[in-house]
């Protein structure tokens, strides 16, 4: 066969893989969940330093790809390339039809023709120059602050909620006054400075007035254009490396998976109905009521703030980052009229004032607006309604049905509880209904036109706000599950109320309050049921550990109904979703409802139904999934943050108490002059990199925009999650010449205090923590590092026969202890490399309270190069270990690595993986002379941290606490609820 009739073929130059593409090479190369990713990282540092070593590593990246001699399979031959490290061409190609293509492989396909760039509009740095004041700011860049000690000391006091006369009284100090001199000697002043910073959307009144309906004051509604607050969005500096223009279709093993909005169905669907060039700006919205009064609760605000779906969820949702911006307060009347009616004229209020807040965003979304992005690029912007969050009653109220009927489908209540959807309501179908009900009766009859309605279970609102919306006129589309009230609340509402109804409030507290404690995580040391005061962190916290607690004490059938929905929660807040794991959470909806009757005669709950409106929301979630992206990028927690931050606490601090609307509006409006002032002056000081006109270096991810270094109040949060990968690797270049206390693999990080708590001698610290075999553990673990022993001890790695007896000679003699160590893992379920929030893991010796000691379990995997997480654990626990930390030390010896002494628990072989509460149970292993099976092995080997719970039985031993009930129990539960990460690699989530 001739050259010229074979294929050529690509290989790695690290491991044996054949490609059938130079591209999938690179891909393969930038794998996270591959160790080639080491290998390609050398090469990049490489050719920056140009190290002699370089020369090799570049030769095997050049035969590897074929530049030296290629090598050929078949036919069609491929041409020669350049030699190119930068691998953006390749995340950029679609899904790889070969069958070869390597098995972990993402494939990216983009919507070609999107966001298209029409000119030069006005960038963030234009504007800045554009303002009134910026020759003054040429001078002095803190204008009209004479310094930026004044700015600081200026912004201090407007933002520490001092009232004006606060402000004044301390202006008045006499110390002040000769010590501190400022250009401004009064509160009134001050303000009247911070009024003449730069302004982005302008706040407007509007007065509306409802004929023969008179209320107790005029109706104002205080607003910003929302398409104004779409644009400085765009324009936001700190935005602009958290968006994404163009619509996508993610691939992982050949199968498409859903993440941000800008990656489903919708979003392409959506920019496929739109012009060649187009911009698709995916609008969210969310509004909720809240009380602003403390001793009177009728005053009630109801802010309506909007976003843009584009941006990274991971950004969207830090509420620091106000990256949802208060766009209206919608009026709440007070209606001098009939009970009965007062409720759909507040309804009818509060869809007019969305009329006039998005009208401009209505005009975009038909006809598209140029806008400019943060370089000064003009993009045509389309601005359909893609996502609404909102609470039960609120979503109701946007679709236009009434009380105790499904927004989503055509289901009401004494449907609720059926197994499966019902039709999806549509917005024709709502539409249609409404016009047919105005067609028989004036709907200013208000009582005539809300009684036709209600048989069609309809609200009485005539003109729906989103009647008018090009491409967002389905409210089952855009009204997205929303898991803070949809699925925690719904939990704490009504599984944690079937859960104390079957095992009792006695039992169910003592269980939760003897759960070993672990640091960062909420013990609730006095039960639950006594709890007043409730919140999302709560509910979470509780879904946690709910199944380990009923299950013995509830049926079977009990536990098996719950465990679903917790798993269904569970898998539908993964931040990737791929269609095996949808199909599985519809598995789990309908393995609740095969067991839902059983609670009922557990008299678990008191009616004999499940006429519940968030169950029968839970059909619609898949659907949603792949039109609009996962849930957690819909979550309410920003709107109940925004509860505090922008409407009560400026309603307590910086209003009267009287007309509360536009003292709030004021507020905001200079809250946001001082965000936008912070930019600015940032920028003209270079104190830090906000990359203002796009051309910085992104090829690497460097961290927040805002140097976390320099004190900034500019919108972002300064406090970030330590990455403890990025720290170890600095931390070895500045301090080569320090004994490192920070080290990693592939998945996880561990770090060390710099100083141990002990330094003791093998003897002290085997009687210190009760650890009789240390020693000849100790002398087993220098055998295998030396050769000398075999290092194949099972299917486990701690176990094997113990070679070495007591009084055998070690090569040292002393040991260096902690009493913690922090471990951080790498996120399997995140694009690109996402490090989660590091977990200090205790091992501390007996004292008291801990009368026994305190030691946290980990999984550990038994071969340091085995991948991690691969494809999971669904089919079990092969190749890894769940053990209890005793002991974290370092032989002191030349080069000793960092070592642990961990305690086995092996899967009691009849019980297994339990069907009920889909958890292995476990016990301790131990030898043959009964003594706790525990072994020397590296700390390298722990791959997540893992909480392991006592088995309580069908009554729980009173002797429990939670200082011993590790100790005394004999059998356990993997909780694999104690840690989302966790739970989604046991059962294989998106892996």
């Amino acid at each position: 066969m001739s050259i010229d009739n074979k294929r050529e073929v690509f290989f790695c130059p690290n491991c044996p893989r054949n490609f059938a593409q130079r591209a999938s090479v690179l891909k393969h190369l930038n794998n996270p969940r591959t160790n080639c990713i080491r290998w390609y990282t050398r090469l990049r540092e490489l050719l920056i330093s140009k190290e002699p070593e370089y020369a090799h590593y570049k030769a095997e990246f050049e035969e590897a790809l074929g530049y030296y001699q290629p090598h050929y399979v078949n036919d069609d031959a491929s041409g020669h390339e350049e030699m190119d490290l930068d691998h953006d061409a390749a995340s950029n190609c679609g899904t790889n039809d070969d069958g070869n293509e390597e098995e972990d492989v993402e494939g990216v396909e983009e919507f070609r023709g999107a966001s298209a760039t029409y000119g030069k509009g006005q960038s963030f740095r234009e504007w800045v120059d554009a303002d009134q004041f910026a020759p003054e700011r040429a001078s002095n860049p803190f204008y009209p602050f004479a310094s930026k000690q004044e700015w600081e000391m200026a912004s201090f006091m407007l933002r520490s909620g001092m009232s004006m006369a606060d402000i004044d009284e301390f202006l008045s100090l006499e110390m002040v006054r000769e010590k501190l001199v400022f250009s401004f000697t009064s509160a009134k002043q001050l303000r009247g400075r911070a009024e003449l910073l730069p302004s982005g959307p302008r706040w407007k009144a509007t007065t509306i007035s409802l004929d023969n309906y008179p209320t107790k004051t005029p109706i104002t509604l205080y607003y910003r254009d929302a398409l104004e607050c779409i644009q400085a969005l765009l324009a936001n500096p700190l935005v602009a490396k958290h968006i994404d223009l163009t619509p996508k279709k993610l691939y992982r093993n050949g199968k498409r998976y859903f993440s941000e909005w800008i990656s489903s169905d919708g979003a392409w669907a959506m920019q496929a109905a739109l012009p060649d060039g187009a911009t698709l700006l995916g609008i969210m919205g969310t509004s909720d009521k809240t009380n602003i009064s403390v001793m009177n609760g009728d005053r009630v605000a109801h802010p309506f703030l909007v976003s843009l779906a584009n941006i990274e969820s991971n950004f969207l949702m830090k509420a620091s980052n106000h990256a949802f911006m208060m766009s209206a307060l919608i009026p709440v009347p007070k209606f001098i009229c009939h009970a009965d009616i007062r409720g759909l004229l507040e309804k009818r209020i509060l869809h007019h004032s969305l009329d006039v807040v998005c009208a401009n965003l209505k005009v975009a979304a038909l006809e598209g607006c140029l806008m400019s992005t943060n370089d000064g690029a003009l993009i045509k912007a389309y601005t359909p309604l893609v996502s609404y969050i909102a609470d039960t009653p609120e979503a109701a109220d946007l679709a236009c049905v009434m009380g105790k009927t499904s927004h989503l489908t055509m289901a009401s209540h004494k449907t609720f509880g059926d197994s499966f959807r019902h039709p999806e309501r549509t917005g024709e179908i709502t539409m249609s209904q409404i016009q047919s009900v105005s067609a028989r009766v004036d709907p200013w009859d208000i009582f005539r036109y809300q009684a036709e309605s209600k048989k069609l279970r309809l609200s009485g609102v005539h003109l729906p706000f989103w009647r008018d919306w090009s491409m967002s006129t389905e409210p089952s589309k855009f009204l997205t599950p929303e898991p803070l009230h949809y699925w925690h609340r719904q939990f704490f509402d009504h599984d944690f109320v079937w859960s104390r109804n079957i095992i009792g409030d006695a039992e169910l507290d003592f269980r939760l309050s003897v759960i070993q404690p672990r640091i960062g995580c909420r013990h609730f040391k006095e039960g639950a049921t006594h709890l007043k005061q409730v919140g999302g962190r709560e509910h979470r916290e509780l879904q946690r550990s709910i199944v380990g607690i009923i299950a013995d004490a509830a049926p079977r059938e009990v536990v098996h109904a719950i465990r679903a929905l917790i798993d269904f929660r569970y898998f539908g807040q993964a931040f990737e979703i791929d269609e095996d794991v949808m199909e599985r959470m519809d598995q789990q909806l309908a393995e609740f409802h095969q067991y839902k009757e059983h609670i009922i005669k557990a008299r678990g709950r008191e009616q004999d139904h499940f006429f519940i409106p968030k169950l029968e929301f839970m059909h619609s979630v898949v659907p949603s999934i792949r039109w609009a992206g996962v849930p957690m990028q819909y979550t309410a927690d920003v709107t109940e943050k925004a509860h505090s931050t922008e409407i009560k606490t400026p309603a307590r601090t910086e209003t009267n108490h009287k007309n509360y609307d536009p003292q709030i509006v004021r507020h905001l409006d200079r809250a946001e002059k001082m965000r936008t002032f912070d930019y600015l002056t940032d920028l003209l000081t270079s104190s830090t990199d906000l990359d203002l006109d796009g051309n910085g270096d992104n090829d690497e991810e460097q961290g927040p925009a805002i140097n976390p270094d320099v004190p900034s109040q500019a919108g972002e949060s300064v406090r970030q999650i330590r990455n403890l990968f990025h720290a170890a690797k600095d931390h070895c270049k500045k301090y080569a010449y320090m004994e490192r206390r920070m080290f990693t693999t592939p998945s996880t990080a561990f770090c060390l205090n710099r100083n141990p708590n002990l330094c003791v001698t093998v003897e002290e610290a085997a009687q210190l923590f009760h650890l009789p075999d240390l020693a000849p553990a100790l002398s087993d673990y220098v055998e295998r590092l030396n050769g000398v022993a075999s290092q194949q001890r099972g299917t486990s790695i701690i176990g094997g026969q113990r070679r070495s007896r007591a009084g055998c000679v070690l090569p040292f003699s002393h040991l260096q202890i902690w009493y913690a160590i922090r471990v951080q893992v790498m996120s399997p379920h995140r694009t690109g490399q996402h490090a989660l929030s590091a977990q200090t893991l205790q091992a501390q010796p007996p004292g008291d309270p801990w009368m026994y000691g305190r030691y946290d379990t980990v999984l550990l995997s038994n071969a340091l190069d085995t991948p991690w997480p691969g494809k999971g654990f669904r089919a079990g626990l092969t190749g890894h270990t769940i053990a209890q930390i005793r002991l974290i030390f370092r032989p002191m010896w030349a080069r000793a690595p960092y070592l642990m002494y961990a305690q086995r628990f092996d899967i009691i072989p009849s019980v297994g993986r339990e069907p009920s509460s889909g958890m292995y149970v476990l016990k301790r292993a131990t030898r043959a002379d009964h003594s706790r099976l525990g072994d020397v092995v590296e700390i390298e080997h722990i791959r997540i941290p893992a909480e392991v719970v006592p088995r309580f039985g069908r009554e729980a031993d009173r002797r429990l606490t939670p200082y011993n009930s590790m100790e005394i129990s004999t059998q356990f539960r993997l909780n694999k609820y104690s840690n989302k990460e966790l739970l989604w690699i046991l059962e294989s989530v998106s892996l």
